[in-house]
């Protein structure tokens, strides 16, 4: 009866499950070779890969590491400096296997020639917009040229970065700039990368080709405003010099007769009136109109941009001229119409016209008034 037992006990252990094993391991990798520029396609076959693998090849970080199952991965091999055999080391749960030399970088010969960026423009929303220039959230159009000696252009791959967003129809892409810069302007950089696959003997090798186009982003709305009302703003305090209230005119623009005739009627203003400043309001009128190389609707004036303002002035005469007295009053209010160029990225003033109608409080009559 021991005996039995005995028996009994031997011949269960004989057979007892043996425990799957665990370890992680690599057993090959395909293809096993690809360019020194990076980007060959590779599967490595093995055991116990988990979602947390990560794979280096040749001592090259892999990109696009994704997990197909726990014996498959798939990966995108890096750019390596230089030709030869590379180990292929995969990690995973706090593991590391490796394949020695499993990997045979081949750097391409050197005869086809990687794309030319030849040129880069923007087209924006403006009439006669010039490249270069955008308003911040605006959608421009812009158009790249690209050749190749080897590849059709077709062929060729093409990508813009930048901040905003970009849909790339090459040679034609819409960009649509930040919806804020600070300050502004500011320059942004977008980059156009052209890539190029070609293949010598079994081995598919790339050539890429960089350049940046740099957008000078403005607000212009805000920015001819605020000079607009900086400027009559300063024209209303008349202790303030003409040199110094036209400050932010353009002495080029109209060959100058913008400037030379506003800092008359300033010279003008200072010698007859003395402006009640307290008095003095200015509202915006809004939207701006941006039209480079346009004409202004008020008296048909050459300009970039047309902006207009509602003002309103007190002022006492200090000498007597046409039917005025010395201590007379008359109050003013109308529209004051004000041209902008674009001059080295920055908008200047160009004309300021104003028209409206002029009172005094003491008899009522009132005239109109322009220059």
């Amino acid at each position: 009866m021991l005996l039995t037992v005995l028996s009994l006990g031997v011949s269960s252990c004989s057979k007892s499950p043996t425990a799957p094993s665990t370890a992680l391991g690599v057993s090959s990798i395909s293809p096993s070779q690809g360019s020194t520029t990076g980007g060959t396609n590779i599967s490595i076959n093995g055991a116990n890969f988990a979602s947390d693998a990560t794979v280096t090849v040749g001592g090259v970080a892999a990109t696009d590491v994704a997990m197909q199952s726990s014996s498959v991965l798939t990966a995108v091999v890096g750019a390596a400096t230089s030709p030869g055999a590379g180990d292929v080391v995969v990690t995973s749960g706090g593991h590391s296997v490796t394949l020695a030399r499993a990997f045979t970088f081949v750097a391409p010969s050197g005869t086809n020639q990687p794309p030319a960026i030849t040129g880069i423009r923007s087209i924006g929303s403006h009439p006669n917009q010039p490249s270069g220039f955008a308003d911040q959230d605006e959608i421009v159009t812009l158009i790249s040229t690209v050749s190749d000696a080897e590849t059709s252009t077709s062929s060729l791959t093409t990508t813009w970065s930048g901040p905003g967003s970009f849909s790339a129809s090459e040679p034609i892409t819409i960009w649509r700039l930040p919806a804020t810069v600070s300050p502004t302007p500011s320059a942004v950089t977008a980059t156009l990368t052209v890539t190029e696959t070609y293949v010598e003997g079994a081995v598919t090798h790339k050539n890429v080709t960089t350049a940046p186009f740099v957008m000078q982003v403005h607000d212009s709305q805000k920015e001819i405003l605020d000079l607009g009302e900086d400027f009559l703003t300063l024209f209303s305090q008349s202790q303030i010099s003409s040199t110094d209230v036209l400050h932010n005119f353009s002495t080029a623009c109209d060959r100058g007769d913008g400037y030379r005739s506003e800092k008359s009627d300033t010279d003008a203003n200072r010698t007859y009136l003395r402006e009640d400043f307290s008095k003095f309001t200015v509202a915006r009128l809004t939207p701006v109109l941006v039209n480079f190389g346009g004409r202004c609707p008020f008296r048909a004036r050459l300009a970039d941009a047309c902006s207009q303002f509602r003002v309103h002035w007190e002022a006492t005469y200090i000498k007597a001229v046409d039917n005025h007295k010395v201590g007379d009053h008359e109050t003013t209010t109308g529209i004051d119409y004000v041209t902008a160029v674009l001059e080295n990225n920055r908008w200047r003033l160009c004309h300021s016209d104003f028209d409206g109608t002029a009172t005094n409080p003491l008899t009522g009559l009132s005239r109109h008034v322009a220059w």
